[in-house]
């Protein structure tokens, strides 16, 4: 492990090599960096539920990606998936079976 002085040589290094004398200090910094998310409906607080699946490493990187290539979440991803797979099969929904009828 690195000396906290090794680090800070480091960190002025990388901020000389960008053209500055000195790292800013955190009051020029703060607040000015911050990505606000626009509330989901997914969340709790809007009857969100969550759900924990068993997929492999390749398919969550596959799904990763898609979801960096189109700048949003998992769980968007997850949503269009559904929305596509019902547009192809169809919605399931449960019906009361009728008195009599056998399955």
């Amino acid at each position: 492990m690195s000396s906290p002085k090794n680090a800070l040589k480091q960190l002025q290094s990388v901020w000389s090599r960008g053209g500055q004398e000195h790292a800013p200090l955190p009051e020029e910094t703060k607040g000015n960096v911050q990505r606000t998310r626009k509330e989901s409906l997914r969340s709790p607080k809007h009857g969100g539920v969550q759900v924990n699946l068993r997929i492999t490493r390749d398919e969550k990187k596959r799904l990763e990606m898609i979801a960096l290539r189109e700048d949003v979440s998992l769980n968007e991803i997850f949503s269009r998936m559904l929305t596509l797979y019902e547009e192809t099969h169809g919605r399931v929904e449960l019906t009361p079976a009728k008195v009599g009828q056998t399955g």
